[in-house]
């Protein structure tokens, strides 16, 4: 019993140190970074479901709702409507999942368990380089997705994991084991009895199913992945041996429960069920095959992950993953001991090497890339260099000498420190050094610090003018608008049109803001007695500020 405790006490105070670490990189300086378009698309959107408590899902251009639900506290904690809000209160919801997706990994459990890794050392080890890994990090301070969705494929992993640990645990390991309901013998390694706990982790993952579909249309590809993975790990033979109706019910059922939630927004909007199962695929059918902008070759996560340097800048990587994943993948295909427990853990690493593996080449086919999407599988790759590390500190162990055990875990512990003090310091130099700079590789499509200066334009003219009553023109098409929303959200007069001519005539606008394409139109209709002023908003995307020419005057009531 002492054991147990101080063991419980052990992966607490360890728990509590990972997390600790992940928040000191995560927490500083949260409005240092300029928002993103697409964290300025989701935060208008968390912004009207706060202030109208209205929130209806929308396939065209947007993904599931999850993020927004979630945004809700945050932002309500300090502020009443959108234009109170700030950067803290949307990008605090990613740093809260970061942390929560290092406490779920204590549920991967430990090998003499039936878990995923050999000891302590590998199962925190994998969440110290989860704390620490320079994309998670900076994608933690990033108001999307991609953090949410490896926060519930990870629950769905523990809740997995948890299920066949329960349901084969010691006690049900024995050959020549009675027959199932069916009048079928199990096979190897299934227990035929319920134990008290399975229909809690099979509902469990159902609806940390349920929560990734809501989150991003791309939990198809970690699904079709992670079905892979269960039939090459555990064979189709055993799998459906270890079938159990119910529970797949209950899993099921609590997926489709809590995404029809979601979707429906509490039940108010049940067209968004509609749109999510019969209006998602084609839109995302075109932006995955026909935007050429955001089309990369095959290589492009692998270069991002493992390799990546911009002209003369620094060398980005997190290749050194790649040596202590290369021992876990060594464990996957040849068991050190032949008992039903390390059979067992073995099955479970080889799930996850496929998984990753699988994961990382569904997304590479695709053309259409963007760089956040290479968490999903990252986060695998982190799971497979803790087993490695595990791996090493038992060898280590075993090793015939003191001296040489000795040796043996320092040289695992030095292989661990330094690969956390190199993604701490890459996890630094991307957040807060280069936040929006090209050579930094999480960067893409970013808000430019040009960006700010025609914010700064447009505040200095409406202090001149009137204030946030200040009527303000916006003839941008939709994409390029963004995230001009988000910026400015104080003010109360704000149109947008894609066409100059699209204004209407009556309308007598103080400041004026156009494409570059839509300039010497919107000159010639709004240019008197205003000084026009080019920006460059981001990469390819340059836009055309007018504002009055009176420097000196009062603001005018």
């Amino acid at each position: 019993m002492e054991t147990c405790h101080s063991s419980r006490v052990w992966t607490l105070a360890l728990t509590v140190g990972v997390v600790a670490v992940a928040l000191a990189l995560r927490l500083p300086r949260l409005d240092q970074r300029p928002m993103h378009g697409d964290e300025a698309n989701q935060a208008v959107r968390a912004g009207v479901l706060l202030e109208k408590g209205v929130y209806q899902y929308d396939p065209a251009d947007n993904h599931g709702p999850s993020l927004y639900f979630a945004a809700l506290p945050f932002c309500r904690a300090t502020a009443k409507t959108f234009a109170e809000t700030t950067e803290w209160n949307y990008r605090l919801v990613p740093v809260a999942f970061g942390c929560l997706t290092l406490m779920l990994m204590t549920g991967l459990g430990l090998k003499r368990d039936g878990g995923l890794f050999d000891n302590r050392a590998g199962l925190f080890s994998a969440m110290l380089l989860t704390a620490v890994s320079p994309a998670m990090v900076y994608y933690s301070r990033y108001f999307i997705q991609e953090t949410l969705l490896v926060t519930f494929l990870t629950g769905m992993l523990v809740c997995g994991t948890g299920y066949v640990r329960i349901r084969c645990g010691a006690g049900c390991g024995s050959r020549g084991r009675p027959p199932t309901r069916s009048g079928v013998a199990p096979v190897e390694g299934e227990c035929p009895h319920e134990p008290r706990g399975a229909m809690g982790y099979a509902a469990g993952f159902g609806a940390f199913a349920g929560l990734a579909v809501a989150t991003k249309e791309t939990a198809v590809l970690s699904f079709a992945a992670l079905t892979l993975a269960a039939l090459v790990a555990f064979g189709p033979r055993r799998l459906f041996g270890a079938w159990n109706t119910r529970h797949a019910a209950l899993a099921t059922g609590a997926a489709v429960f809590v995404a029809v939630l979601l979707f429906s927004s509490f039940f108010t909007y049940p067209h968004g069920v509609y749109d999510a199962v019969f209006a998602t695929f084609s839109p995302y059918l075109k932006r995955a095959t026909a935007l050429p902008e955001h089309q990369h070759p095959w290589n492009y996560y692998l270069k991002i992950l493992f390799w990546f340097r911009y002209g003369r800048g620094p060398v980005w990587s997190e290749a050194g993953l790649l040596l202590p994943g290369l021992l876990a993948a060594v464990a996957a295909v040849w068991p050190r001991r032949r008992d039903e427990v390390s059979t067992r853990h073995v099955r479970f690493v080889r799930f996850v090497f496929v998984y990753t593996v699988a994961l990382t080449v569904l997304y590479s086919a695709i053309p259409y890339k963007t760089p956040w999407c290479t968490l999903s599988f990252l986060h695998g790759y982190i799971l497979l260099a803790g087993v490695g590390v595990g791996v090493a500190a038992e060898w280590a162990k075993r090793l015939p000498k003191a001296a040489g055990r000795v040796a043996g875990l320092a040289a695992v512990d030095a292989l661990v420190s330094l690969l956390v003090w190199r993604h701490s310091a890459q996890a630094c130099r991307a957040c807060f050094k280069w936040p929006a700079d090209p050579r930094n590789p999480y960067v893409y499509a970013h808000t430019g610090s040009d960006a700010m200066n025609l914010v700064a334009s447009v505040e200095a003219a409406a202090q001149r003018a009137s204030g946030y009553d200040t009527l303000i023109v916006i003839a941008v098409p939709t994409p390029d608008t963004w995230p001009l929303p988000w910026y400015l959200r104080k003010y109360r007069q704000v149109g947008y049109w894609t066409r100059v001519a699209d204004i209407p005539a009556d309308l007598k606008p103080e400041v004026v803001i156009a494409a570059a394409d839509q300039g010497d139109v919107a000159d010639e209709r709004f240019g008197h007695g205003k000084r026009a002023s080019f920006f460059g908003i981001r990469p390819g995307v340059l836009l055309n500020v007018f504002v009055p020419v009176n420097e000196t005057g009062g603001k005018r009531e």
